[in-house]
């Protein structure tokens, strides 16, 4: 088999236009699908490193060192203390395998006792005693106010003094400005202490500091070393902070502090740029095997929740990619059924030409090859073009997503082809009796019954896999579940295809009885050309999943709207340092110009609760009940009926809301607030929703839980409406204000939202030009039977307005038919699809969005009915040019 190269030439030169249109769809379908892979990589690490970001201590890894045996017989000052902390930092980074150790940044050391009890005014008063050894060797960025750093109690000459048993050795320390404000103390003051076994400890405060920076990375592990802890424990006010102690008196705090009370830490904050996807499954391992290691007798004990927070972030990103394969297999589907349209046209240009080889003795697959090669030279052309586009944009592709289009591209003209040329020659006899027609049309009706019964089978297929095990299994994506709107729209499609034929002989017998002969023209015309299966599944499809796409990208943004609402837990927040003062701001804001309503309340996470033999941590939220009711009522936040039902403290318990968490955990609930009693807790409805947290939530009324003996001071007001952040600027003072327009702002800057939305926006665009291009192909498909036709009625006489009237209703009737029918398959789709595809991980959410689908859908539905008019003027136009005298020797020769 030999081609014939002049002839492929000249065919492609017949008809440049309509191959640089398939070259073109081809290579905008090719630059988008190719931009897939390379995107997604870059996002899921942007992803990953977010995640991390945001975790902030959760993230970091901690090793304690093992507590040494000191023999009380033989205590010496040890002046190299800070070297040998220092030397740990080695030691424990030199443990970690290589990927976490460059994963994480230089650790940070410290030396910690607990919480002191300070003896010097009354009960309440504690004092946490610390060293921080920041990495490299700058010391921490602090400057005196007042006094100086801590020096060593001894001159040099006593550095390694022997130490008598049983003397009480001071150590100086350092207190920043607010925890000294908060104690009362002052430069200079002695501060006799004791241990919770009753030990004393001998302090001495050498001087008042302030941080450069509060944020840098060695005050994190200590918050406490800056700010105090104030609230009121079984009706006594408690004030609890931490001193900082140099490395000068290191040793000395050996000394003063009990031996087994002292903890020795060093804390590796990871680095969110260092953390790649690629890299999760290495990372979490190493996590867990040095965390395995604990109870091996090493020199650490290892502790952290990196694996838990990197595992967060895949599961989001594995959510994210399910999602994009959805608008990515609709998209694809589209476009391939555009380039099976356009070959069909092509094939119809070329039958003449077609039928004269196949007549000459050119076999079926001679003309099939040079069919392939012209469609194989397009189609490669195309992905070129948009391949080469997204290598220089991006600098890498991803050719998976193209190969179908490539392989669609140059097989459908060459199959068309082979299908018409064989036809020329089709020597079989067609039956004269009744009853072989009647057989033959059954053999039809089979057979499209046998595709139609396969499409709505795989869809079938698809719907179950999608709500079986979700768009992704062990982190991979599932095409198949993936694809359950695209086949869903597909077989819908294929029911439309199969209605209308009915419905425009319906449309025909309407028109009968109509007066004026121009309904019954289009109707006919209508019920002989409007039934072709290619133009409705072109339309359908592509509008089903411009709906999907924007029903998707719809709910992602209100559900963010609600997540961020959630987040903040209403309008505006304000964190301040735990005061009862801070009731008193929420009850000003209340009262301040376009406020709705204003709430106090004490938000603390990992608080301790106990039930029947079940233990474990919860975010408690303690609030004024009242106050917090007329917030819910006065925002989109979710009702909480039970609220009445917390200032009942009539009971032995005291009522709580609780959400989440251990179902064990319901029974016989017990609270314990740092060293208080454990406090009853009667369960008696579900918590509110508030910021999403994947443990349990405890809501308690403040008055309730005070009148059983324990008074929590509120750190935080929240207030909605319009003047809600004003009002909480104008008392920010020295608390931290949060706005719900800001953490919305940052969720959709967020690199899995924003890349979502901007696939949503890029896939609509172009579905939007593959509807418009299926109706102007189609047109082009069986424009030379419609200007035949409508030749015809020229020359007896038909007027150009009901011509026009009769070309505009064969053109748009099918059209509106599939456009309303991809309307409802998109909304469909959505409803049956969206809520499997865990979409509460990219809104922020604790549970998936309420479906939106964008009342705008309907005016991007009447696009492709505007094309199906600009087609009918234009070939109103051309029918009004062709000479009278043409039509009546033969129609229109275009």
């Amino acid at each position: 088999m030999s081609l014939h190269r002049p002839t492929i030439i000249g065919r492609i030169r017949s008809d440049p236009g309509l191959l640089l249109l398939t070259a073109l769809v081809v290579a905008l379908t090719s630059a988008l699908l190719a931009a897939v892979a390379p995107l997604s990589q870059r996002t899921a690490d942007d992803a990953i490193a977010a995640t991390v970001r945001d975790a902030g201590t959760r993230g970091t890894v901690v090793a304690t060192a093992a507590r040494g045996y000191d023999d009380p017989t033989q205590v010496r000052r040890d002046p190299g203390s800070a070297t040998e902390v220092a030397q740990n930092v080695t030691y424990a980074r030199n443990l970690m395998s290589d990927d976490l150790a460059a994963a994480v940044r230089p650790g940070v050391a410290t030396v910690s006792t607990p919480a002191l009890h300070l003896l010097d005014a009354g009960p309440g008063r504690y004092l946490r005693l610390v060293y921080v050894d920041p990495p490299g060797d700058a010391p921490l960025d602090v400057t005196w106010t007042s006094g100086g750093p801590p020096q060593a109690s001894v001159g040099a000459d006593r550095a390694d003094a022997k130490v008598p048993p049983g003397t009480q050795w001071p150590v100086q320390v350092g207190l920043s400005e607010a925890v000294a404000q908060a104690l009362g103390l002052a430069a200079g003051d002695p501060l006799p202490a004791e241990d919770s076994k009753n030990r004393p400890v001998s302090v001495v405060v050498s001087g008042i500091y302030r941080a450069a920076d509060p944020s840098d990375e060695p005050w994190a592990p200590f918050p406490e070393l800056l700010q105090p802890s104030v609230g009121v424990t079984e009706n006594t006010p408690r004030t609890a902070g931490a001193a900082l102690v140099s490395a000068d008196s290191l040793p000395d705090l050996r000394l003063a502090a009990p031996s087994d009370e002292i903890v020795q830490r060093v804390v590796f904050v990871p680095r969110p740029e260092r953390m790649h996807y690629d890299d999760l499954d290495v990372l979490e391992q190493s996590v867990a095997k040095l965390q395995a290691s604990a109870g091996s007798g090493g020199a650490f004990s290892w502790d952290s929740q990196l694996g838990l927070v990197l595992e967060d972030g895949a599961a989001r990103v594995h959510s994210a990619r399910g999602q994009a394969a959805v608008l990515l297999l609709g998209l694809l589907a589209a476009a391939l059924l555009v380039l099976v349209l356009a070959a069909q046209l092509l094939v119809a240009r070329r039958s003449g030409p077609v039928a004269s080889a196949r007549e000459r003795g050119a076999t079926v697959l001679g003309i099939a090859a040079e069919l392939f090669v012209e469609s194989l030279a397009v189609a490669v052309l195309g992905a070129a073009v948009g391949v080469l586009a997204v290598r220089l944009a991006l600098g890498d592709v991803g050719w998976l997503w193209v190969l179908p289009v490539v392989v669609v591209a140059a097989l459908a003209a060459p199959a068309q082809g082979a299908l018409r040329a064989a036809a020329v020659t089709d020597v079989r006899r067609v039956p004269a009796n009744r009853s072989a027609l009647r057989t033959a049309a059954r053999a039809r009706r089979l057979r499209r019954l046998l595709v139609e019964g396969a499409v709505v089978a795989v869809a079938a297929l698809s719907w179950v896999a999608l709500h079986q095990r979700g768009v992704t299994v062990d982190g991979r994506t599932d095409l198949t579940a993936a694809g359950a709107g695209t086949w869903w729209a597909l077989a819908g499609a294929v029911l439309v295809v199969r209605a209308a034929p009915p419905l425009a002989r319906w449309a025909l017998r309407a028109a009968r009885r109509s007066r004026g002969g121009t309904a019954f023209f289009a109707a006919s015309r209508v019920a002989a050309t409007g039934g072709r299966a290619l133009p409705l599944l072109v339309v359908s499809v592509a509008v089903a999943q411009l709906t999907l796409g924007a029903a998707l990208a719809a709910t992602e943004r209100a559900g963010q709207r609600e997540g961020a609402l959630l987040s903040v837990g209403g309008d505006a927040r304000l964190t301040t340092p735990p005061s009862d003062g801070t009731a008193d701001l929420a009850s000003a804001a209340a009262d301040a110009p376009g406020v709705a309503a204003a709430a106090a309340a004490r938000v603390a996470d990992a608080v301790r609760i106990s039930a029947r033999g079940s233990a474990g941590s919860a975010r408690l939220v303690v609030v004024d009940a009242a106050a917090y009711a007329r917030l819910l009522d006065a925002s989109a936040l979710p009702d909480a009926p039970a609220l009445a039902r917390l200032t009942d403290d009539s009971g032995s318990s005291v009522p709580a809301l609780l959400t989440g968490g251990d179902p064990n955990l319901r029974e016989d609930l017990t609270l314990r607030w740092e060293d208080a009693d454990p406090v009853p807790l009667a369960v008696v409805g579900s918590a509110p929703g508030l910021d999403p947290t994947d443990g349990a939530v405890v809501v308690v009324d403040r008055a309730t839980l005070a009148a059983h003996g324990l008074d929590i001071s509120p750190d935080t007001v929240w207030a909605v409406g319009p003047g809600a952040a004003d009002a909480l600027r104008a008392d920010e003072g020295g608390g931290v204000l949060t706005l719900r327009s800001e953490v919305l702002a940052a969720q959709r800057r967020a690199p899995l939202p924003r890349a979502l939305f901007e696939l949503a926006l890029a896939g609509a665009a172009l579905l939007l030009l593959l509807a418009v291009l299926g109706v102007v192909l189609a047109a082009a498909v069986a424009a030379p039977a419609r200007a035949e036709s409508l030749g015809r009625l020229r020359a007896l006489g038909v007027e150009r307005g009901p011509l026009r009237r009769v070309l505009a209703g064969e053109l748009t009737a099918p059209i509106t038919l599939a456009a309303v029918a991809g309307l409802v398959l998109g909304a469909t789709a959505a409803w049956t699809t969206l809520g499997q595809l865990a979409l509460q991980l990219v809104t922020g959410q604790p549970s998936a969005p309420d479906l939106v689908v964008p009342w705008w859908l309907v005016l991007l539905a009447l696009v492709p009915l505007l094309a199906a008019l600009v087609v009918a003027a234009v070939e109103a136009a051309a029918l009004r040019r062709t000479a009278l005298a043409q039509l009546l020797r033969g129609g229109d020769r275009r």
